[in-house]
C-alpha cells in the first residue's frame, strides 16, 4: 500500500470539517489509540488551530454600520463565544506585557 502524504493544512481542514459538522470523531479515544507521543502532540496542535479557525470564522462579519449591541449579540450567539472571549482576553494580556503595562 502506498504511503499517504498529508500536510498540516490537510489535517487542519479535516478537523475543521468535523467541527463544522458537529462530528466529535476526533475526540473519541479510538482516534488516538495507535498514536505515539509526538503524533498526539501534533494532533493537539492541529485541533487547537482548527478550533480557532472555526470559532473566528463564526464571527467573521462586516462591521460597517453595525451598532455595539448588534455586534455583541452576534458574538454571544456564536457557539464558540467562550473560546472567542478567552482568546481576546489572552491577546489583551499579551499586549499589556509587550507595552510593559503589566
Amino acid at each position: 500500500m502506498p504511503a499517504l502524504n498529508y500536510t498540516r493544512e490537510d489535517f487542519i481542514n479535516i478537523i475543521e470539517t468535523l467541527i463544522d459538522k458537529d462530528c466529535p470523531l476526533y475526540c473519541h479515544p479510538e482516534f488516538r489509540k495507535g498514536m505515539e507521543r509526538d503524533q498526539n502532540l501534533f494532533i493537539n496542535q492541529v485541533i487547537r488551530e482548527a478550533n480557532g479557525n472555526v470559532a473566528f470564522r463564526s464571527v467573521d462579519f462586516d462591521l460597517e454600520g453595525m451598532d455595539d449591541e448588534t455586534f455583541w449579540e452576534r458574538i454571544d450567539d456564536s457557539r464558540f463565544s467562550d473560546f472567542i472571549e478567552e482568546s481576546a482576553a489572552t491577546a489583551i494580556l499579551k499586549m499589556t506585557e509587550r507595552i510593559d503595562l503589566a
